[in-house]
């Protein structure tokens, strides 16, 4: 009987490792990009790089302004 409980107490610390060596080598999901995604970004830099993008501060100014004349 101690024999067994030994062999699951060890088992269950090889587990822990294992679980442990898991944890510190994931990655992150969110931070994979799809092939759409890819594209998708690299259109956005595009378009900044031509100076076709709004800035957040002057976005948030036309939505003021778009609320405030509802």
């Amino acid at each position: 009987m101690e024999n067994d409980m030994s062999k699951i107490l060890n088992e269950l610390k090889e587990i822990r490792i294992d679980i442990n060596f898991l944890k510190n080598h994931m990655v992150d999901v969110d931070c994979i990009l799809t092939t759409e995604e890819k594209s998708e970004l690299e259109e956005a830099r595009k378009e900044y790089e031509r100076g076709e993008t709004t800035s957040l501060k002057d976005f948030e100014k036309e939505m003021e302004l778009i609320h405030k004349h509802k």
